[in-house]
């Protein structure tokens, strides 16, 4: 039977239960600060006896977590005892199907059956079911998505299941590509010594850099989101526009469309001369939903001219996007453009279909958004995950990016009296 994620729940649902509320992510006690640097190690195609519990040597030698998508063929009495290991460790056990099957256009019955087959494995050993998928392949269609109750992740492909990718060259695409919120996706199988070689390189060049190794759970938790049903994620970064003010609104309604509909020409220009007297200070934030966020497209044509860039978004969550001056800023500098030199600039879809609510100008006017009250993730609004994480740091099971918003009372003190006020303000905003 499909297990349904706390989070996705309706609304009135989760309410009645919320006196009864147990977190559905696993817990942790890190330090959480503005200025952290996550980064998430993630294996597929294990477990075994060689290679599996050699990377948890790597991973202990630097207390350092990480998070295990099994295969359930590769699932016995010896391979268990390297996943209940990599448990008690703290790291994460998830999901890589039975067989590692390519699943697209398989019926749900055969889906469910790939999948649960290494929940109940999973669960046997560590009394926990996985909290994530990795589709095989990184193949998906809907039907997948529809069936299979566990967020999706994909991640920077480090191609460690190549042979002729050395281990300096693995370890490279993943010093290169280092950034906040990075998920890296390789792989534990048994014989895979190159990868091996590559983390003893890897691993005290970015701890010196400051970077923490966690699982994906913490990920999420510590960067202040919720993971989705119908996204897959390869990185998980900060909201990076809480100090943002608005400025200017560019469209609003609903649009929606693949990359070969016209009427993106008309909804998604962007004003460069705008944009260029802004400086570094502003950030492009749409509201949309799609799989992939959107790019901005810099383009040029005229005078001979052939430029077609991209620029990513800076942030996303399937649901709000943030393309930051500084990253269109460095695009424009890479391609030996500016402003000027272009003949358009626009948001355009990144596969399949987006649905486009909203673009808005924002400015960093360096005074910081108004606290809002029981927002103790600091996400920039009050919801049923600030209760939970307020219900988990009460039982010493985590911490709090704003405790001082969670301070209900008002008495200096924060208890459970201000849980129960939280717990009450849910409750009243939501009938």
């Amino acid at each position: 039977m499909k297990r349904t994620h706390l989070f996705r729940h309706a609304a009135g649902m989760v309410l009645a239960c919320i006196m009864a509320v147990q977190p559905s992510f696993g817990t942790w006690a890190a330090d959480t600060t503005d200025d952290s640097k996550l980064i998430a190690l993630t294996f597929d195609d294990g477990p075994n006896t060689t290679t599996t519990n050699e990377i948890l040597d790597i991973l202990e030698e630097y207390d350092a977590k990480a998070s295990f998508f099994l295969i359930g063929t590769n699932i016995n009495e010896e391979s268990a005892v390297s996943v209940k290991r990599a448990y008690d460790m703290g790291c994460e056990i998830d999901n890589h199907t039975k067989t590692h099957a390519n699943l697209p256009g398989r019926s749900e019955e055969e889906i469910l059956e790939e999948v649960n087959f290494v929940n109940e494995a999973v669960y046997e050993i560590t009394g926990e079911y996985p909290k994530f998928f990795r589709p095989p392949f990184i193949a998906t269609d809907q039907t997948m998505f529809d069936v299979i109750d566990l967020p999706f992740i994909c991640g920077y492909d480090v191609r460690d299941f190549m042979a002729d990718v050395t281990a300096e060259q693995r370890a490279e695409s993943i010093l290169s590509s280092a950034k906040d919120g990075m998920i890296y996706l390789m792989h534990d199988a048994a014989g895979n010594d190159q990868t091996v070689e590559a983390l003893k390189i890897v691993m005290p060049e970015l701890t010196k850099q400051g970077y923490e190794f966690v699982t994906l759970t913490e990920l999420f938790e510590r960067q202040g989101e919720t993971p989705r049903g119908d996204l897959i994620y390869s990185e998980v970064t900060k909201y990076p526009c809480g100090s943002y003010t608005h400025h200017q609104n560019l469209y609003t309604g609903e649009a929606s469309g693949d990359s070969s509909w016209g009427g993106w020409s008309e909804i998604c220009n962007l004003d460069t001369q705008l944009l260029a007297s802004l400086g570094e200070s502003y950030a492009i934030e749409i509201k949309y939903h799609a799989t992939s966020a959107p790019q901005i497209a810099l383009q040029q044509w005229s005078n001979g001219a052939s430029l077609w860039a991209t620029i990513p978004a800076s942030y996303s969550n399937g649901e709000t996007a943030c393309y930051l001056a500084s990253d269109i800023i460095a695009g424009l500098q890479a391609n030996g453009v500016d402003y000027a030199d272009l003949d358009g600039m626009k948001l355009f879809p990144n596969g399949g279909t987006l649905e486009l609510y909203s673009i808005d100008i924002l400015v960093n006017d360096g005074a910081g958004p108004s606290p809002v009250e029981g927002d103790v993730n600091a996400d920039g609004s009050f919801t049923l995950i600030d209760v939970v994480m307020m219900q988990k740091y009460l039982l010493h099971a985590g911490t709090l990016k704003a405790p001082d918003n969670g301070e209900l009372h008002k008495d200096g003190v924060l208890n459970g009296y201000d849980l129960a006020l939280m717990k009450k303000k849910i409750f009243s905003e939501n009938a």
